[in-house]
């Protein structure tokens, strides 16, 4: 019982921040998560997570999603996929996960910063980095389902609203998390058993079981996340993503140092 209850709070806290901004939940929980099912429990419990949210948020904002700028994300995130499931599969990833954090530490540090008056960023970086930090976040996310640090450095350059920030990164996860969870054999045990439960009346196996457990704090997290999501304008959003990402940064790391996932 308490390894569900503290797998609901890590859910219900990370959830709530994804409502508020779009992304984060999975890198974010991704450490505690792992601590507490371990990593191949952790990566199937938070991409289904994240795929029912991301599906909530897309049938509710479905007119806010910029669609020329989606397509361009999900090409290029879709191209680096492939090559972050073989890696999850077949290599370690303790230094790539470490270079990953500190790069998002410094960048999140420039922009806030620069969003509160301290820096005037003078450098012009050229577009064909933004759309290589895109191909980045998609081996990312075929590894660990949390490409989302390097996505959202795109994405608060592409986008000004609010809600289309949102919405045009809730349908990413969608699609990125339903390819995810069709090809990667991480999610077959999880695909058979729900197929079992459902025809045969079999047990519920533990990645089931943590998902029905999770569930009522995830609703929760969306209830509160939508009340927060309108009451903060479009600076403090942008506040708001960065200092998400300076804490998912931090998280990466501390994961790192731990050995944890």
């Amino acid at each position: 019982m308490m390894t569900f209850l503290l797998t609901g709070i890590v859910v219900f806290l990370t959830h709530t921040l994804e409502v508020i901004t779009g992304f984060g939940c999975t890198v974010l929980a991704f450490p505690f998560v792992t601590w507490i099912l371990g990593i191949y429990e952790a990566k199937v419990l938070l991409a289904v997570l994240t795929w029912i949210l991301g599906f909530y948020l897309v049938s509710t904002k479905f007119k806010h999603i910029n669609w020329r700028q989606f397509g361009v994300i999900v090409a290029l995130v879709g191209l680096g996929m492939p090559f972050g499931i073989y890696l999850f599969n077949h290599f370690p990833s303790d230094t790539l996960k470490l270079l990953l954090g500190v790069f998002i530490i410094l960048t999140s540090v420039l922009q806030l910063k620069k969003e509160y008056g301290g820096i005037q960023l003078r450098i012009t970086i050229p577009e064909w980095v933004y759309y290589l930090l895109l191909f980045f976040g998609g081996i990312l996310h075929g590894a660990f389902a949390t490409g989302g640090p390097f996505v959202v450095l795109y994405a608060t350059r592409k986008f000004k609203d609010k809600g289309e920030f949102r919405a045009t990164l809730s349908l990413l996860w969608v699609s990125l998390n339903t390819f995810l969870i069709a090809t990667d054999v991480t999610f077959q045990p999880l695909l058979s058993n729900i197929a079992a439960v459902a025809t045969q009346g079999a047990p519920m196996g533990q990645s089931l079981l943590n998902l029905i457990w999770s569930l009522p704090f995830l609703l929760v997290g969306i209830f509160i996340g939508e009340v927060v999501h309108h009451k903060v304008d479009a600076a403090l959003f942008r506040k708001i993503v960065f200092w998400v990402l300076l804490a998912t940064g931090v998280f990466i790391i501390i994961a790192n140092l731990l050995h944890i996932g």
